[in-house]
């Protein structure tokens, strides 16, 4: 059956009825320019009293003061830093970058020039085994710049790359553009709200060929998705013009057949597609959210028409960046979505969360209804250790006293997991959660961040909280963590890929020995496979062997070259895969 959306009235501040014998929140909304607007709504009464849920034990909480009118959005980054075997959070606050330990520590910081608004990307660009951090910045007066730095915040050569002080607009995404094994640099640059660039760079601070950086007729819209759309072998850069359509490029800069597409009453900001094949036809859907006069959640397909079923309209503008993993493992795609709808009547519940098929269709369990909306992060990852995956999201409100929500929701439609919703000081709002093992100690945290809003107030803050959730910590049931799944931002997923991106369980098994090895990959599955498909994957997704052929029931192969580390090894027969790990001593 077709999906139904309870359709809401756009929400006006100032507009709602006046009602004293409750509580008041607030409610938080972002503006076309950036800046956030908040005002007020009515609770209903008791709502999440702290004594109907269990707390779980905050960690400790780092705050700083904040910028006063842009504010961090999108959540922070896990990575290991200094390689001891744990996640350091990255965090970008006003014009200073935070390293933080897993104790509350940090590590070190560095200034940078203009605004830091979203969280920084983290990959080993060469596959030396280092990782790179890459973080753009903005600003008004204007500052902006792109930088890429070592893992103790040092300037590579060459860098940061300054674009005449331009804000350099959302986050950059990481991915070999050029197919030259070493992945590139892929962001947007504001000069007006007519014109912007796409930038492709290499590690060098050269673009990759000189067709770049490529011109789009208005503010780049959101984080570029890479990603092969059309299957021609080549990556493409999905990106939007914010008021002037949707653009896809090959690897030359030339826009592809049917692009772009442009709809007067469509517009793009801030919300970040991701790619995936759904329909199993080798060609990539675009799949996200868009604002404007029509807005909505859509499914593009590589020529640029709408996928069957798409778009689904909703009442109000969305900055919702979309999710999208095979969470039962049937081989197929499911997106997830969210809406930042709040009902002016306390108490009323409507649908914040969406999980759909890909030709538009609700799934069991959804939409999930609830009073106070959201348009953050969705991250995905068993947060209970039930053996069922939860969704994890952020909200729009805090509450009288300026706490925040940090909600996990079970996909089986059992309703809210306990001990959420998290509270947090201050809004939540477009940002998001990342879990992992911060403090090493073998149980599963959570990382949120969140500010207030003073409007002079008092004086801004922003916060980095870390809760331990009371179970163990298992890096396998994590399936989507933080802004766009994983910490390249590239947004492309396919469903035999596992190193953070992806992952599906299947009817044969792989076993690897010795296991760790020196660089000799030796493995045993149960039969022989025509036409399988062998890919191996570095820790942050990026396919470092791939080969087609016949397998027999013991293969060996020779990776003495590759970096020591751990990696993904993928078996699919065209029908099922399966993956397990393998670590090069």
């Amino acid at each position: 059956m077709k999906k139904t959306i309870t359709l809401l009235s756009a929400i006006i501040f100032g507009m709602a009825p006046v009602i004293t014998a409750q509580q008041q929140g607030k409610i938080a909304s972002l503006n076309e320019d950036g800046t956030i607007s908040v005002g007020t709504i009515t609770l209903p009464e008791g709502y999440n009293n702290p004594e109907q849920t269990q707390e779980f034990d905050k960690l400790w909480q780092y705050g700083e003061p904040a910028n006063p009118t842009f504010k961090n959005t999108r959540g922070v980054t896990l990575a290991d830093l200094d390689d001891d075997g744990v996640d350091e959070i990255l965090y970008g606050i006003w014009n200073t970058l935070y390293a933080l330990k897993g104790d509350g520590t940090v590590l070190w910081t560095k200034p940078i020039s203009g605004n830091i608004t979203l969280p920084p990307t983290v990959a080993d660009l060469n596959g030396d085994g280092n990782l790179e951090i890459i973080l753009n910045t903005g600003g008004i007066p204007a500052a902006g710049r792109v930088y890429l730095m070592d893992t103790e915040g040092n300037d590579l050569p060459g860098w940061p790359l300054n674009f005449d002080n331009h804000w350099m607009i959302n986050a950059p995404a990481a991915a070999d553009v050029d197919g030259d094994g070493v992945l590139d640099i892929v962001t947007g640059e504001r000069v007006s709200g007519t014109q912007g660039f796409v930038h492709a760079i290499k590690m060098d601070g050269t673009p990759i060929n000189a067709n770049w950086p490529v011109e789009v007729s208005a503010t780049p819209g959101f984080t570029p998705s890479i990603g092969d759309v059309n299957n021609d072998g080549s990556p493409n850069v999905v990106i939007s013009a914010s008021s002037g359509g949707m653009y896809v490029f090959d690897n030359q800069g030339q826009v592809l057949p049917g692009f772009p597409v442009v709809d007067p009453n469509v517009k793009y900001s801030y919300q970040s597609p991701i790619l995936a094949d759904l329909d199993g036809d080798n060609f990539l859907e675009i799949i996200g959210s868009n604002h404007g006069d029509s807005p909505g959640f859509y499914v593009m397909e590589h020529d640029g028409n709408y996928k069957a079923g798409w778009p689904i309209l909703l009442d109000g503008w969305t900055y919702s960046p979309p999710t999208v993993l095979d969470f039962d493992e049937d081989g197929t795609f499911d997106i997830f979505m969210s809406d930042r709808v709040t009902s002016f009547t306390p108490g009323e519940e409507l649908p914040v969360i969406y999980g759909l098929d890909p030709d538009g269709n609700n799934l069991p369990n959804f939409p999930i209804n609830k009073y106070g909306g959201t348009e953050g992060v969705l991250s995905i990852a068993d947060v209970n250790n039930d053996g069922i995956l939860d969704i994890i999201f952020p909200s729009i409100m805090t509450d009288d006293q300026g706490e925040g929500y940090i909600h996990a929701y079970s996909l089986d439609g059992s309703g809210q997991i306990d001990g959420f919703p998290i509270r947090t000081r201050g809004f939540t709002f477009l940002n998001g959660a990342v879990l992992g093992d911060v403090n090493d100690d073998g149980m599963l945290d959570l990382t949120a961040n969140s500010y207030t809003q003073t409007f002079g107030a008092g004086v801004d803050s922003t916060f980095v909280s870390v809760y331990n959730l009371n179970v163990p910590y298992n890096p396998e049931t994590i399936k989507r963590n933080g802004y766009k799944g994983d910490n390249t931002r590239a947004g492309f997923v396919e469903l035999d890929n596992t190193a953070g991106i992806a992952s599906i369980n299947s009817d044969s098994q792989i076993s690897i020995f010795p296991n760790p090895s020196e660089g000799i990959l030796t493995f045993k599955i149960p039969s022989t496979i025509e036409n399988a498909k062998v890919k191996i994957y570095s820790i942050d997704g990026k396919v470092v062997f791939s080969e087609e052929r016949s397998l027999q029931t013991t293969s060996s192969y020779n990776l003495k070259h590759l970096n020591s580390g751990m990696y993904f090894v993928s078996i699919s027969n065209g029908k099922h895969t399966s993956t397990a790990k393998w670590i090069k001593k």
